[in-house]
């Protein structure tokens, strides 16, 4: 498709009115000079017919065809005459002479007179070359009392009208497009001298959208469009300081917000850590007394046991979030991902909880994924749904494949999350919990993002939470 610019609008714009005007006042110059043409043709037809008139007078009334034929010759002689014709008072046809020529319709300017006899009082003659009829006495009906000897009907052509129209229609097409064209290169030299430096200032102001902060124009002339070139050059300064000093910022803020986290996730893991060691310590103390039974041995090594389980755990998580690992794709079927999870999913004794998961898979949902992270993405959420159960539940995990997108949804029949905390479900350390790290579901949103995926939370019918994941599918 063709892109009008600036320039290719300019010239045609002005082209267009360029053209405009000069049809408009072609239009009305041949109107008037048309109608002046055939005003002074009308006049110089009449004219001559008249004049035939006072010439035929007397050989019209005693009917003298030879004479009339000669005069009416003499007429026929000029060239706009196509045919005379010349009758007596009783409407018969005296002379009749034609040059054979077809005309049409409006080449033809037809002149009818009437012709009447001479008055003997002496009168004289109009400048227009008028005929007088005779005075005579009212209710006369003598042949020379008053009363028409004859018509003359002369036929002109128009031609000379019509060249002459055409030609001037003619030039005044030359004159057009010869006005079209000086217009179009004027129109070029004022587009080359304003229009042009606006294009500058648009290219220039895109190219520093695009990130190019060292653009710059050269100011050329002292008008309101260098002034404005100059205004350009100012902003873009103006705005190469600002980046600067917005760069300065957001530094000093990252920095901040850094020793923050910093700060905080410290903080978390003395916590975390300080339980567990403080259980070891207790247990080890015990071990070491002389007195303590074998019995009792045995369960401080349980309790050792558990907590140094727990501590790797928790320093799994930490290295999970904070270190992730690039997924690590190949073609997998998510449907073997959740039989699997089904296979090795547990309920801890000490819970005290009849929690069942079930399945609703749909049919192949075969797609690139890191099996392992998927996997643990799964289990963190199964997980998270039993210990959100205060009792006996269930844990739905579907699957679905549509317009090529891979869907997985963990739905618990637990409490439910309250809406105003579900933007912050997936934020590092956040938790409900009295225990935990808060970076289960956090690491379960990095999961899903390095996988080109997405996660939301929906209330589920009957009560409870959905957990919907979306991943790209194989065609991906």
């Amino acid at each position: 498709m063709m892109k009008w610019g600036l320039n290719l609008k300019f010239i045609c714009y002005t082209v267009f009115i360029v053209v405009f005007i000069s049809l408009v006042f072609s239009a009305v110059f041949i109107f008037q000079s048309r109608k002046a043409l055939l005003q002074e043709f009308r006049n110089t037809a009449e004219s001559l017919v008249k004049n035939l008139a006072l010439n035929i007078e007397v050989p019209l009334f005693i009917e003298n065809q030879s004479a009339l034929a000669s005069l009416a010759q003499n007429l026929m002689k000029e060239e706009t005459v196509q045919s005379v014709s010349i009758y007596n008072e009783a409407g018969k046809a005296l002379v009749s002479l034609s040059k054979s020529r077809r005309l049409f319709p409006w080449q033809k300017e037809l002149v009818v007179y009437q012709v009447y006899f001479s008055s003997d009082t002496g009168d004289e003659t109009t400048d227009e070359m008028a005929l007088y009829s005779r005075q005579g006495a009212e209710g006369s009906t003598g042949r020379g009392t008053n009363s028409a000897i004859g018509k003359i009907e002369v036929l002109f052509s128009r031609d000379s009208i019509i060249s002459a129209l055409n030609r001037m229609r003619w030039w005044i097409f030359i004159s057009a497009t010869i006005a079209a064209c000086i217009g179009g290169v004027a129109a070029l030299y004022f587009s080359r001298t304003l229009i042009l430096p606006v294009q500058r200032l648009a290219q220039a102001t895109y190219s520093i959208a695009r990130g190019n902060w060292e653009e710059r124009l050269s100011v050329s002339g002292s008008d309101e469009l260098g002034q404005l070139t100059e205004s350009f050059n100012l902003m873009a300064q103006s705005l190469i300081s600002k980046r600067d000093e917005l760069e300065d910022t957001y530094r000093a803020l990252g920095h901040r917000d850094r020793l923050a986290e910093i700060g905080k996730f410290s903080t978390i893991i003395a916590h975390e850590l300080k339980n567990p060691l403080g259980i070891i310590k207790g247990a080890v103390d015990i071990i070491a007394k002389p007195s303590t039974t074998p019995e009792l041995n045995e369960t401080m090594s349980g309790y050792i046991q558990d907590e140094v389980r727990r501590l790797n755990k928790i320093i799994d998580d930490f290295l999970a979030f904070a270190r992730p690992a690039p997924p690590q794709k190949q073609l997998c079927d998510v449907n073997d991902v959740v039989r699997k999870l089904a296979a090795h999913f547990s309920v801890p004794d000490e819970e005290q909880k009849n929690v069942r998961l079930q399945l609703d898979l749909c049919g192949r949902t075969q797609t690139h994924i890191d099996e392992d992270q998927i996997y643990q993405v799964l289990l963190n959420l199964a997980n998270n749904a039993q210990q959100a159960m205060e009792r006996d539940g269930s844990i739905t995990i579907r699957t679905g494949c549509h317009e090529g997108l891979i869907t997985l949804q963990v739905q618990d029949s637990g409490p439910g999350i309250p809406y105003e905390i579900r933007e912050k479900v997936f934020e590092p350390f956040f938790t409900t919990k009295t225990q935990g790290t808060g970076l289960g579901l956090a690491i379960v949103k990095k999961f899903i993002e390095s996988h080109q995926g997405g996660i939301s939370i929906a209330d589920a019918p009957g009560g409870g939470t959905v957990f919907k994941i979306v991943l790209p599918g194989a065609e991906a």
